[in-house]
């Protein structure tokens, strides 16, 4: 039966989030018992409910990188009733984009309406899908309702959910999994996803409880694609860092939740551990990179990770930090800051700030693991990079 109506508390809303939309099952998955003519309501991680007459048949993902998700709860088909989506999975995770083409072909036939937080969607755009509901991230949301587009899709009667695994979360991952899981009809595949994730997270926390310190840590975030530095204030990576142990320098440098830090203002510093984000992206030839960005993601070998890490360090004033002649720089694949899988990072950086609490951690064999269980397509790639600078 659908999970409806338990709407007693505030927690109550939290914890059901809505609804479902009939989806394939495969061989080695129940089939639904939904019934799609049931109405249900459904709360986003803002607190906007939504009354559905029925089971969501026409989706739009205002992000592309939703899929990130959706891919989680249905390997078979994971863009199953989506009938758009944003045109930014292919630019920002283009590694993950052709693992997925790779098994999903019909990717390619999934229309693109741009990007919303760009300003290049329109309610007309949306409006010509025929949506049933519209999926948009929290930072989307926040720029939408800033050029009145929010109230337009009011006014056109477009519904909309908001999701969020980019700015808090520590907070909403789950919350936003649970969104999914109801709108797709997936509630079994979202709760045995949260059930892992929280054990995962809540055992790397009881772990570094323990520890003697925490860590002063730079994130460098998407090193190479702008001037130094970008980071980020107790939002996003830096609550991955803070949960796993460290103490992120950007809380406290920082005015918004993201900003820059100048060179000189790191180097004075210091910090303990510096981890820069990279991913697949492809260099602009007209806007030339400052330095290399860190390649990272499914096409990545160990060895090219590491040396466009290395290349990071030719930032000028960059040979004073101590933390790379410590063997404490690091490159973290940056789609971890908008993906359910982020606990993968939060495990990864505990073991980073904490090895001596983390011996037993194998982090090739977890995202094997979570390939096997999560997703679609096997593991490939390098996520993760250590980089010592040679003091011969």
């Amino acid at each position: 039966m659908r999970l409806l109506k338990r709407i007693g508390s505030t927690l109550a809303v939290a914890t059901l989030l809505g609804s479902l939309t009939a989806c394939g099952t495969t061989s080695t998955e129940e089939s639904s018992t939904q019934d799609s003519s049931e109405t249900f309501t459904v709360t986003d991680v803002i607190g906007h409910t939504v009354e559905f007459n029925k089971a969501p048949e026409r989706i739009v993902l205002g992000e592309g990188r939703a899929l990130f998700a959706t891919s989680i709860l249905n390997h078979e088909e994971p863009f199953k009733n989506v009938v758009a989506m944003g045109s930014d999975l292919k630019t920002s995770a283009p590694s993950f984009y052709q693992k997925l083409e790779e098994t999903h072909p019909e990717l390619n036939d999934v229309p693109t309406i741009g990007a919303i937080a760009k300003g290049d969607v329109t309610v007309e755009n949306l409006i010509s899908y025929s949506p049933d509901i519209v999926i948009i991230t929290k930072d989307h949301y926040d720029a939408a309702q800033g050029t009145g587009m929010i109230d337009k899709m009011d006014t056109a009667g477009i519904k909309y959910l908001v999701t969020d695994f980019r700015q808090h979360p520590l907070e909403n991952t789950t919350a936003s999994v649970d969104i999914f899981g109801k709108v797709f009809d997936r509630e079994e595949q979202a709760q045995k996803f949260n059930e892992h994730w929280k054990q995962v997270v809540e055992g790397v926390k009881e772990k570094v409880a323990s520890a003697d310190s925490k860590p002063r840590t730079f994130l460098w975030r998407a090193a190479g694609q702008t001037d130094c530095c970008m980071s980020f204030n107790k939002s996003n990576f830096a609550e991955f860092i803070n949960v796993a142990g460290g103490e992120n320098i950007g809380d406290n440098l920082l005015d918004g939740e993201e900003g820059s830090l100048t060179p000189e203002k790191v180097i004075e510093q210091q910090p303990e551990v510096i981890i820069a984000t990279g991913g697949s992206w492809a260099p602009k030839k007209d806007k030339p990179q400052p330095v290399p960005h860190v390649s990272l993601g499914y096409a990545t070998d160990y060895s090219h990770a590491e040396s466009t890490l290395a290349g990071l360090l030719k930032t000028p004033g960059f040979d004073q930090l101590k933390a790379p002649q410590n063997g404490e720089f690091y490159g973290i694949w940056h789609q971890y800051y908008d993906s359910p899988l982020n606990y993968l990072a939060i495990q990864q950086i505990a073991q980073w700030l904490h090895p001596e609490l983390f011996t037993d951690l194998d982090m090739d064999q977890e995202i094997k693991q979570a390939h096997q269980d999560f997703q679609p397509f096997e593991a490939s790639g390098t996520f993760f990079v250590q980089h010592k600078v040679d003091q011969k």
